[in-house]
């Protein structure tokens, strides 16, 4: 099932490249995409373009939906196009023209738009409690070893003395100068593009405060032209403050593999936080801030993906942008 289809298909093989990993990537959007549609329907109530009874039958069913998402029972099959293919059959089937008027002043532009705003927006306000950790982690072991005495390198030579004190603030401060941009991305991510259609808006007398409101937006994309233009622009802007956390991450994980070695030894970490050597049973390795090193470099190439992808981009909705899903949920697929 397709929400564009109006009475034709395309060629199967055309099919599949335009697809692509849309389904595998959705799932990560679900939540979302549900979490949307339910304002949808409740702002369609109010305003008089589907009854109550039809308003009540399709929450319900987004209920069940959600409650297979939390369940890890929810599926998009193969006979579907996309995640919102998927919740629009699922209503049909169960609710026959409610489960289609869902789709009333609604495009699927908007609508993956809404989900990507609210899947970032929820993604920032994750990783920031994280990094806030993260930091107050940081400035408890500066207190701790404040006197702990460290030499302070420029060149890769001895400089000056400096204390782990010094070292551990430092990278607190870091942490939370990235933490500032990830709040820049989150006031790019707060605002509602629903409603807004293909990016020309809607003739229905539709209620963007309300469906704000329940979804907890912090402001409406007011332009409809403006709000398709945030497609692109939202990724890119949490890529650069993902960029820039991973930056301050993989510096300090180098900083702790140089450390930690034989030659400097100012750290010892726990054995079983290393690994060993299949042929020097003395070794223990430092391979999990190595692996952070390089998770980080590949983190800081986020925003030159989106950019490549979107530069040459005019306004308006391309298909470009369905390329966009990939980084993002790479990013928060358990790598972040």
């Amino acid at each position: 099932m397709k929400i564009w289809e109006k009475g034709f298909s395309v060629n199967e093989t055309i099919e599949k490249f335009t697809v692509g990993q849309d389904r595998e990537l959705d799932m990560h959007l679900a939540y979302f995409d549900m979490l949307a549609s339910k304002a949808q329907a409740n702002m369609l109530a109010k305003v008089g373009l589907i009854s109550e009874t039809e308003r009540k039958q399709v929450i319900t069913g987004l209920d069940e939906l959600l409650a297979q998402v939390e369940a890890g029972t929810f599926e998009i099959e193969p006979e579907f196009e996309d995640v919102h293919s998927k919740i629009e059959h699922y209503l049909t089937e169960k609710f026959g023209d409610a489960g289609k008027k869902i789709h009333t002043a609604r495009s699927r532009n908007d609508q993956v738009l809404t989900a990507i705003q609210l899947f970032i927006k929820d993604y920032t306000e994750r990783i920031s409690t994280k990094m806030l950790a993260l930091a107050e982690v940081l400035l408890h072991k500066a207190e701790v070893h404040q006197a702990d005495l460290l030499p302070g390198y420029t060149h890769f030579q001895a400089a000056m003395p400096s204390s782990f004190g010094l070292w551990f603030s430092a990278y607190a401060e870091h942490v939370l100068l990235d933490l500032s941009l990830f709040e820049a991305a989150h006031r790019v991510a707060d605002q509602n593009p629903l409603g807004s259609g293909a990016g020309f808006g809607s003739s229905f007398p539709i209620d963007r405060e309300m469906t704000t409101r329940e979804m907890g937006f912090g402001s409406v994309a007011v332009s409809a032209v403006g709000a398709q233009m945030l497609r692109g622009k939202t990724e890119k802007t949490v890529a650069f403050a993902i960029a820039g956390a991973a930056g301050t991450l993989g510096k300090l994980a180098y900083d702790l593999v140089l450390y930690n070695s034989q030659d400097l030894g100012f750290v010892t970490l726990p054995k079983e936080f290393t690994t060993g050597s299949s042929i020097m049973p003395h070794k223990k390795n430092p391979d999990v801030f190595e692996l952070v090193r390089a998770h980080a470099n590949r983190l800081q190439a986020l925003p030159n993906d989106i950019i490549l992808a979107t530069s040459n981009l005019p306004s308006g909705y391309h298909r470009d942008f369905q390329l966009l899903k990939e980084p993002a949920v790479w990013a928060d697929d358990g790598v972040c």
